[in-house]
């Protein structure tokens, strides 16, 4: 691509052709820029071998930009890295259309070391790097130099306090997120087991197919939106990734917490009709559940629920129990030609099913939500997605 053409989509509003005449202008500095464009908004992501001085670099975007005249952009927002770092140094916005300073010392500007990288193609010298300065100043050379590291130094210091502190409300946010929706998850589970579960005759129907697991809709809409939004605070990748594996370890922890209160439900209910201890209790339950799915706790309970619907709660049913499911079983091969263990085999299928499909809707949510908390954040801190 000739220099002509670059000038020319450039003044368009082209983000390769405008990195492409910066990164000609600042080869010298050993500074690349990469440029991206959203609606009238440019950002400037420059890195350096050496940490890209602010002053320069936000007056060399502004007088190209303005020289250039670039159709449509009228705010740009400079970044500023070190090669192989994924933090920035600084970050600035600054508004092109406002009306700048009056010029001092123009034969110094106007020199061929300080021409802007717009100035450099119409001349026709893009073979040649240049640089734009801020107005000459009188100050001698090394004084200008100190000051200059001065200022960088302090930048730095400022920097790392401001980072130190979005990580603190980064980790708050995210905390108070997950406490937010562990809450309504257990809110929601008792809710279900005191309230819903105990109306006659639908109880027993929304307990089988597990209806306070709907409620997971709530929950990681709140998880996910949270910890995305938490991500302004921080640097955006980091930030990403972080609470991605926070999501991804949360997700069957809360899923967990429906069977694990109505195992202790169970528990509890039991050992008050029976008037003995939880932990005897425990004991009578880990036993059926040993003889009906070969494991005992919370784990033979999860597996147990989704093959069997009814739950002793008493001692002289552990017995029973069996001998009225035997019964209704019987009814109901006379009625549809299943034997019993096909039955069983059928309901287990379709508890598992139904348990797969909540875990697919949290998962979806979450992962929804999470983006449109990241994506708040963008517009948020108004940083490049």
């Amino acid at each position: 691509m000739v220099r002509a053409e670059i000038f020319t989509q450039a003044k368009q509003g082209n983000p390769e052709a405008i990195a492409t005449l910066m990164n000609q202008s600042l080869q010298a500095k050993q500074i690349t820029v990469n440029v991206r464009i959203d609606g009238t908004h440019l950002s400037a992501i420059a890195t350096g071998e050496q940490p890209p001085d602010r002053e320069f670099m936000l007056n060399f975007v502004r007088r190209g930009l303005e020289k250039l005249n670039a159709v449509a952009i009228d705010r740009v927002t400079v970044l500023a890295f070190v090669r192989e770092s994924t933090v920035p140094l600084w970050r600035e916005t600054i508004d092109i259309t406002a009306p700048t300073y009056p010029e001092a010392h123009s034969n110094a500007i106007a020199s061929p070391r300080r021409e802007s990288f717009a100035n450099g193609h119409r001349n026709g010298n893009s073979n040649r790097p240049s640089s734009v300065s801020l107005l000459a100043s009188p100050v001698p050379r090394q004084l200008a130099q100190k000051r200059a590291r001065r200022q960088q130094q302090a930048r730095t210091a400022f920097d790392r306090l401001k980072l130190i502190v979005g990580i603190l409300l980064f980790l708050i946010v995210s905390a108070l997120s997950v406490i937010l929706a562990a809450i309504v998850k257990l809110f929601t589970t008792l809710l279900a087991e005191n309230s819903l579960y105990r109306i006659q005759f639908l109880g027993d129907l929304m307990r089988g197919i597990e209806m306070a697991e709907i409620f997971n809709i709530l929950v990681f809409a709140i998880l996910g939106l949270g910890l995305g939004v938490a991500t302004v605070f921080v640097p955006r990748q980091f930030g990403i990734r972080f609470n991605a594996a926070v999501v991804i370890l949360l997700l069957p922890v809360l899923l967990s917490v429906g069977p694990i209160v109505r195992y202790d439900n169970w528990i509890q209910e039991f050992s008050t009709n029976e008037n003995i201890t939880e932990i005897e209790s425990k004991a009578h339950t880990d036993t059926y559940l040993n003889q009906r799915v070969s494991q005992t706790g919370i784990f033979g309970f999860y597996l147990h629920t989704a093959r069997y619907p009814s739950l002793p709660v008493r001692i002289a049913q552990l017995d029973s129990l069996d001998l009225l499911e035997s019964s209704a079983v019987s009814r109901v091969e006379s009625k549809v030609g299943l034997t019993s263990e096909r039955l069983s085999l059928s309901f287990a299928v379709c508890m598992w099913g139904i348990r797969i499909f909540y875990f697919l809707v949290s998962a979806i949510t979450v992962i929804a939500h999470f983006g449109q908390g990241v994506d708040l954040a963008d517009r948020i801190s108004d940083r490049p997605a």
